[in-house]
């Protein structure tokens, strides 16, 4: 019986090992309906000639299914519209996805279409290539977003180059409200690496986080406040108000004197008009003299009203600021009469 059983074990590990290699591949999942008809909707669009709007069609396709088909169709219908960047983007991808010819695939073997559907690939990237810069973008944390021209291209660290068209580029990276950006200048068929170190976040530089922001030192030593804060703003303040008020009276002065010398004009030219005509202002030269004056008696009746308000309220102002704004430090010295006090500015 011992016998019997060791001899039937290999006999059935034999037996599994050619089942699991007779298995068929497992199946690839069964696509929506509404991404075939996507799909069907593109092929249409190829054959009519609308190349880009074909390229759109596959590159939401790719978005929502992530099928490595998709990106080799993005990638070659973008090299045929010379949209090189995408072009070289998604057959780079392409590429990487599906493997090498020489490497294993698996249970399923590499076909010849395969393989020619692979070299045409390598084909157009390098043509693709020769039109735009790569960029290599290394980021010092992991997990920043990185961004080329304000668009995100993905977080760090990127498994694959970033291809744009040759000129100037802003490259940034952006982690926990933390951010840096540097300008970069890609050249055709050139590759660089872009390095971008990102400073310590805010928290990180106040070393706790719980304790709030820092303060700064002269507040922790009781040091005093920078001049422009001080005495200084205070007699700017007062005498900068002093001023307009004093120059808002004076304007109010000769406003008052403008509007009487008006009112003189306007009594005269009535005079003239109730000399002239008892039925009122018949349209003569002495209305039309009345109206001009009385235009103006009563505009710069107005002006004046206006500056002396101005000049009240200014006048108060400095009277506020200089008993409510800090003064400097106070001084006493003694002299032939007794103490004396002097502020100093």
């Amino acid at each position: 019986m011992r016998r019997l059983l060791y001899s039937l074990i290999p006999a059935l590990v034999l037996l599994m090992e050619r089942s699991a290699m007779a298995a068929p591949p497992p199946a690839e999942p069964t696509e929506p309906a509404a991404q075939r008809q996507m799909r069907a909707q593109a092929e249409r669009l190829v054959g009519g000639g609308h190349l880009a709007e074909a390229r759109d069609v596959h590159l939401s396709l790719w978005r929502v299914g992530q099928r490595p088909l998709d990106a080799f169709n993005v990638g070659t219908l973008s090299q045929r519209i010379r949209d090189y960047p995408t072009a070289a983007e998604y057959l780079t991808l392409w590429l990487d996805l599906v493997g090498s010819p020489e490497a294993p695939r698996g249970p399923v073997p590499w076909t010849e279409q395969d393989r020619q559907k692979h070299a045409q690939a390598r084909v157009d990237l390098q043509a693709a290539r020769e039109h735009v810069g790569a960029l290599q973008i290394n980021a010092s944390d992991p997990g920043a977003e990185v961004l080329v021209d304000g668009r995100r291209v993905g977080l760090s660290p990127l498994e694959r180059p970033v291809f744009v068209w040759p000129g100037q580029h802003r490259v940034s990276a952006k982690l926990g409200g933390v951010r840096v950006e540097r300008a970069v200048s890609a050249a055709a068929g050139d590759e660089q690496t872009v390095r971008l170190v990102l400073p310590a976040s805010p928290t990180e530089a106040q070393g706790d986080g719980a304790r709030g922001p820092r303060r700064a030192p002269e507040a922790l030593s009781g040091a005093p406040p920078p001049a422009g804060a001080g005495p200084g703003r205070r007699w700017l303040t007062v005498g900068g108000l002093a001023g307009t008020s004093a120059a808002l009276a004076v304007f109010g002065g000769v406003a008052v004197s403008v509007a009487n010398g008006a009112a003189e004009e306007r009594d005269a030219a009535l005079a003239r008009v109730q000399a002239d005509s008892v039925s009122g202002c018949p349209g003569g030269a002495a209305c039309g003299q009345f109206t001009d004056a009385d235009g103006r008696a009563k505009t710069w009746t107005a002006l004046s009203v206006g500056a002396f308000v101005g000049a009240g309220l200014s006048a108060a102002g400095a009277a506020a600021a200089y008993l409510l704004l800090p003064a400097g430090p106070v001084r006493v010295t003694t002299g032939g009469a007794g103490v004396q006090l002097a502020t100093s500015w």
